[in-house]
């Protein structure tokens, strides 16, 4: 009895052994990926923590320059004519002769013809060329040549008659525009912000000696052409006349600065529709988690060659 009573207890001593030994010998299960990246994370403020969250291979010491910009974008378009007017006949009669050509630019003082009424022309058409000086002398008091002048100043855009006409009161004899207007668009990319009242200058595109001033008044992007917009530019300059309908070219002023901060288009990263560069930054007090930021110089990393700034004024990032 007793010995069964000692071979009990040394089988019950031994389980926890064997179930120890079966633990060892089997297999542990893989820790999480989570787990193993919090182990393999390097501390705060080591060299693999500085490089993990950006790519720093291939990019260079550079140093934020100082110079001149001015931005230009080429432009063409098509002129129009806007805030137009007519000018009508006042009375019955003839246009005896015509004193503008179309396009002219015209003032109220410009006389763009002369009428006769219709009794006058009669009388003249029944005389001499002799005859017809004698009449205009001796009936100058009675029958009167009628000067055609413009309410403002303006383009002539249309001419409705031609020398000796016969017109009836009400027709239409020319068109004046108040305004020319380039409906264009920019033929190059631009990177830059447009506003209103930026200024132009434009030129017929078969003769561009003929030059005028211009101003933008309005504009829209174009659809699904990033860089693009559509143009109004506002003729202030056309006191030579300008033709109407007729494609001009130009190069509208977006802007200019002088000793602005200068930065390579390709170093600078957007995110979230904001603008960063990498500078270098001066730091004070420092902890495991923080730093002090004291300042910042003009040395920043970006791509490229080291040498590939220029210096002096640029005007090609538009």
């Amino acid at each position: 009895m007793r010995t069964r009573t000692l071979s009990a207890a040394l089988l019950l001593l031994a389980a926890p052994l064997c179930a120890g030994e079966r633990a060892a010998a089997k297999p542990r299960a893989k820790a999480p990926a989570s787990v193993k990246a919090a182990a393999a994370a390097p501390g705060p403020g080591s060299a693999e923590a500085a490089g993990a969250w950006l790519p720093l291979d291939g990019l260079l010491q550079k140093n934020i320059r100082t110079g001149d910009i001015e931005v230009r974008t080429p432009v063409t378009g098509v002129t129009t004519a806007q805030d137009t007017y007519d000018i009508y006949a006042p009375f019955d009669g003839r246009v005896e002769d015509m004193e503008a050509d179309l396009f002219d630019f015209v003032t109220p003082k410009t006389v763009l013809g002369r009428m006769v009424s219709t009794e006058m022309a009669a009388l003249l058409d029944s005389s001499t060329e002799e005859e017809r000086r004698q009449t205009e002398r001796r009936w100058k008091d009675v029958y009167k040549y009628y000067s055609v002048s413009p309410e403002t100043q303006g383009v002539l855009t249309n001419i409705y008659v031609q020398p000796r006409t016969k017109v009836l009161r009400g027709d239409r004899l020319f068109t004046v525009a108040r305004k020319v207007v380039v409906i264009a668009k920019n033929t190059a990319p631009l990177y830059s912000a447009l506003s209103r009242d930026l200024t132009a200058r434009i030129w017929h595109a078969r003769d561009p000696e003929a030059k005028y001033d211009a101003v933008l008044t309005d504009f829209v992007p174009l659809k699904g052409s990033p860089y693009f917009y559509r143009l109004w530019l506002d003729v202030h300059d056309f006191k030579d006349g300008i033709k109407i309908g007729e494609q001009f070219d130009g190069s509208l002023l977006v802007g200019k600065s002088s000793d602005a901060m200068l930065v390579p288009r390709a170093d600078v990263l957007e995110y979230a529709g904001r603008r960063f560069l990498i500078t270098e930054i001066k730091t004070g007090l420092e902890t495991a988690g923080e730093m002090e930021i004291t300042g910042h110089t003009s040395l920043y990393l970006g791509r490229g060659a080291a040498g590939d700034q220029k210096n002096g004024k640029t005007e090609k990032d538009r």
